[in-house]
């Protein structure tokens, strides 16, 4: 009996490590939409699951812009150090600058990598604040709430279109390209509900889409912050969404 009952545990312990070392953690993998504009979507896992997290890698003549750091924390900046890689390896162009639409990891987590090798990052007064709340570096708080940069030639608009996600989310536009970087502000439409509300303002979001909407409605790719990304379906799918968590809400 006590030799069975040994036997059960080892099988039951190394079927829960194999189970656990499962689920690892993904390199970098980026993503061509033209010959300017790729998706750099890093990992982090979460509720023992892979999670991607989007954001941009821009080619200028005059280097490289990244929207959002890697998906890392104040102790860990693996996957900001594995897209500098990238950059180096594949473009061969050094980079510029960095913005970052808000002040959640898997759009800040990587500052310190990118401070250290020598990157500027930029965000919004607000994003910057609270940035250090959670303890990250403070990106340079220079971004108003409609803001273009113009970084070789390629026109980078940085727009505050009212909370949703977070207080300070922005989204980023490119209008030569006809893209729009939407952050955690836009929902995939592979997505079943609204993820992480703990910093959201359910009331204001629908109406800050519709901004978003109104603006950039031209748009031929648009890029949520997490999973796939496609055309503006998924703008009207985050209102969807909305609609559909307040009524279970109610």
């Amino acid at each position: 009996m006590m030799r069975t009952l040994l036997s059960f545990l080892c099988c039951f312990i190394g079927s829960a490590l194999a189970q656990a070392q499962a689920v690892t953690k993904p390199k970098v993998t980026v993503t061509p939409l033209n010959e300017r504009v790729y998706v750099h979507v890093t990992y982090n896992v979460y509720q023992n699951s892979v999670v991607p997290s989007n954001g941009l890698i821009i080619k200028t003549n005059d280097g490289v812009v990244l929207v959002d750091t890697g998906w890392d924390s104040d102790g860990n900046t693996d996957n900001t150090e594995d897209l500098l890689r990238w950059v180096a390896d594949s473009l061969h162009q050094p980079i510029r600058l960095c913005i970052v639409t808000h002040a959640h990891e898997d759009r800040v987590g990587g500052i310190s990598a990118l401070r250290k090798a020598g990157i500027r990052v930029v965000s919004t007064p607000l994003t910057a604040q609270k940035s250090v709340k959670l303890g990250y570096e403070a990106p340079e708080a220079v971004l108003s709430n409609d803001t273009t940069l113009y970084i070789g030639q390629e026109p980078i608009r940085c727009y505050f279109p009212g909370e949703g996600h977070t207080s300070d989310n922005i989204v980023v536009w490119l209008p030569n390209q006809q893209i729009l970087h939407g952050g955690c502000f836009v929902k995939s439409v592979a997505a079943f509900g609204m993820g992480n509300v703990a910093d959201a303002n359910l009331n204001a979001w629908a109406s800050s889409v519709r901004n978003v909407m109104n603006r950039f409605g031209t748009a031929r790719i648009v890029i949520p912050g997490h999973d796939s990304w496609g055309d503006t379906q998924s703008l009207e799918h985050t209102l969807r969404l909305l609609e559909k968590h307040a009524a279970a809400r109610r």
